[in-house]
Formats: C-alpha cells, sequence, structure tokens
C-alpha cells in the first residue's frame, strides 16, 4: 500500500535555506493523479525561521507529523562507491562527528576522488546536472545528511529507501528525487526559473503539461499563483519532487551497488 500523504521538498543549504526551502504538500487522488494540499517555505512551518538550523528543524518535524508519509526530497544521500569509505549506514550515522561542517565535507571527498568530481551511476542515469560535492551543491548535500538524515535515522523515525527495508508498521519514508531528472524523462524541460514574463510562461507551461499528462490535479487558483509567481522555481520544482515520490518503486530490492550509492527516484508516470 503507498502511503497516502506524499510531500515533496526542494531543498536547500543556503544561509537562508528557509525562504528557499519549499514544501509541497499533497495527497494521493483519483488514480494516478496527485492533489496539491499546500505550499510554504519552511521558513512558515511552526517554530521555524530562515536559518537552515532552524528551517530543517521544522522540516524534520513536518515530515514526521504522519507516519504515513512518504517524502521526495532534492539533494544527494550519498557520494560515489570510489569516494565512500565505509557502508551508507554507517557513513551517516557518523557523518556529523566526522564533517562539521560543509567545507570539510567537500575537502575530504575531493581528496578521496584524487580532485575529480566523480558521478554516481544514479546521477549518469538520471541526468543529475551535478554530482555529490560539486561547487554548486555540496552545502546542499552536507546539510541535508548531518541535519535531516542523520537526526531521523538516529531518532529511527524514517526509514530511507533503497538503503533500509521497508517498515512493518507506517514510518515516513525518504527518497532521492530530481526535479530536472524528473523533467526530462517527460521530455518537457524549458528554462522555467527567472523573473521574466517568458520565465512565468514557462512555468504555467510545466503545470499544464503535468496537469495534461494526467500527474497532476488542477491546483487551486491561489496554489497556481504561488507556482506561477514563485520566480526561482522552488515551489514547482518541490511539486515535481512529490510527483517524483508518488511514483517511486520503493518496493524494488536494490542491488549491492545502489545500496551504497543510491536511487534517483525521477520517472513520472503518466
Amino acid at each position: 500500500m503507498k502511503p497516502r500523504r506524499v510531500l515533496g521538498i526542494d531543498f536547500s543549504g543556503a544561509s537562508d535555506a528557509g525562504r528557499k526551502i519549499w514544501i509541497a504538500e499533497c495527497k494521493r487522488g483519483r488514480g494516478k493523479r496527485l492533489t496539491l494540499v499546500d505550499l510554504l517555505p519552511a521558513a512558515d512551518l511552526p517554530d521555524s525561521g530562515v536559518t537552515p538550523i532552524l528551517a530543517i528543524a521544522a522540516l524534520a518535524r513536518h515530515i514526521l507529523r504522519e507516519p504515513d508519509t512518504i517524502v521526495g526530497c532534492d539533494f544527494p544521500f550519498t557520494l560515489p562507491k570510489v569516494v565512500m569509505d565505509a557502508p551508507w549506514l554507517s557513513f551517516i550515522a557518523d557523518f556529523p562527528r566526522r564533517f562539521p561542517d560543509p567545507d570539510s565535507f567537500r575537502t575530504w571527498a575531493l581528496r578521496r576522488a584524487d580532485g575529480r568530481e566523480i558521478r554516481r551511476a544514479a546521477d549518469r542515469e538520471a541526468k543529475t546536472p551535478f554530482n555529490s560535492y560539486n561547487l554548486r551543491i555540496y552545502r546542499q548535500t552536507w546539510w541535508g545528511i548531518a541535519h535531516l538524515i542523520n537526526p531521523l535515522l538516529k531518532a529511527g523515525r524514517a526509514i530511507v529507501r533503497p538503503y533500509q527495508p521497508l517498515p512493518r508498521v507506517p514510518r515516513p519514508i525518504l527518497i532521492e528525487a530530481c526535479p530536472a531528472s524528473s523533467l526530462k524523462a517527460i521530455r518537457f524541460y524549458p528554462a522555467y526559473k527567472g523573473i521574466s514574463g517568458a520565465h512565468r510562461q514557462e512555468r504555467r507551461a510545466v503545470l499544464r503539461k503535468l496537469i495534461e499528462i494526467g500527474l497532476l490535479e488542477a491546483p487551486s487558483q491561489r496554489l497556481q499563483a504561488v507556482l506561477l509567481d514563485n520566480v526561482g522555481g522552488d515551489a514547482l520544482d518541490a511539486l515535481i519532487a512529490a510527483l517524483a515520490a508518488s511514483h517511486a518503486a520503493i518496493e524494488t530490492e536494490a542491488d549491492p551497488d545502489q545500496r551504497i550509492e543510491g536511487i534517483i527516484y525521477s520517472a513520472l508516470h503518466g
């Protein structure tokens, strides 16, 4: 039985992450369609704030609010197997102690990779824009692992696929998603991030496409306005991450390499 509550998280490790992390709150509707219930930045959650420490802690509490939940998170959950030096669960458990800040993490990864930016098999398959410790994304990776995944796993409050078995009782399930990869998978990837009228029209085109191919119920006018007016495309990316989560084949068992490098669950099926 697939979780009824579906969340999409467009993540950020920026100093004002509370404004840039967006959450799409969805529920399963008719057939394969999702119903978008709400859209908001993490700073608007209870007891949240603009800084990543406050915003990500509030996001974790929001995820745990309902056990019957699957969450598509737009940040890397792991590194290439040639860079990893421990099994995934051990690596995550020890991550905050070993890497007290994003720069120590990136320095270590580059040293392990002989200065190369190595992509995971999952990155190549999903055609992600960056690898896990790329200059543009390493802070996002660090904050996501150190302050979201690690605390949830340490508390035993959530499951991360494909690294852990499915829970016997409902518990939030986290999966890695990539909105860019999802749009590439449906061969519809326009330039929708920006402040111009043309960018807004492209956001409208993406939204229309998701509805037309049977993935999404038409959102309310209020939520459509949020999707179209958010110039960074973060709200729209959160929605796409939710759609990927709703279609994630979490029941399929991973092979040994995937339990190290992970799976990017980005396929969309209309």
